[in-house]
């Protein structure tokens, strides 16, 4: 109940409401989860409540909150509003950030919107030199990058402005994208590395050997790739 000051004791209280805190109820309670067992004292039932009013249904069963609802609830909707992690963490009592994790429901328009605000503090602080627009040269040089990247067995997906760093000999390029209407050419590029390391073995041309045993390695592997890809595509 309510109770007001009116003893003069303190000028500064006099007047204000003071709450008289009797436990009522409460007295004996020797825990918090003790004491929520009781639909009067506890947030569930009137929540619940509202959920059966609204006919809100799970998978055909009527929906029923918990206290540890609402804390996930109360995770997803900081961490969503742009509070970082780590804090959301600390506020929940998480020692791990992998727990916060599992609390927080991220959805794909939440992740969307993240990278759009991200993307948008990093060209503020950006030199303004870099926003200008492309030159000619630029431009044309940008074009030809993909345009070099068709090759004989497929394409080549390396970075752009980044040099080829296998010479061009793609079988062995990680960056190779495999075209598999090019099977026929990888199996001829096959026996005739197969022949010519018969040959090397004969004249005892040994580091002939170890390439030309490297290449089959990777034509084999191409091989698997364009197979597997069309079977894919039947």
């Amino acid at each position: 109940m309510l109770d007001v000051a009116d003893d003069g004791a303190d000028d500064d209280l006099d007047g204000l409401p003071l709450l008289d805190l009797d436990p009522g109820p409460l007295a004996g309670c020797v825990g918090a989860v003790g004491c929520l067992g009781d639909d009067a004292l506890d947030a569930r039932g009137p929540v619940n409540q509202v959920a059966d009013s609204a006919a809100l249904t799970d998978a055909g069963q009527p929906i029923r909150f918990t206290p540890h609802d609402f804390r996930r609830l109360f995770s997803t909707d900081i961490v969503g509003a742009g509070l970082p992690l780590h804090i959301a963490a600390t506020l929940l009592g998480h020692l791990s950030l992998e727990t916060t994790r599992g609390y927080t429901a991220v959805f794909p328009d939440q992740v969307l919107t993240a990278h759009q605000h991200f993307i948008e503090r990093r060209r503020t602080k950006r030199p303004a030199g870099e926003l200008r627009p492309a030159t000619d040269t630029e431009w044309t040089e940008f074009e030809n990058h993909f345009l070099l990247r068709k090759v004989a067995l497929g394409d080549c997906h390396r970075p752009y402005g980044t040099p080829c760093v296998h010479e061009h000999a793609c079988t062995r390029c990680p960056f190779l994208v495999v075209d598999p209407a090019q099977l026929g050419r990888v199996e001829d590029m096959t026996v005739n590395a197969q022949a010519r390391l018969v040959e090397a073995r004969e004249r005892n041309w040994l580091g002939e050997v170890s390439a030309l045993e490297q290449s089959l390695e990777h034509l084999h592997r191409r091989q698997r790739e364009m197979t597997s890809k069309l079977q894919q595509s039947v």
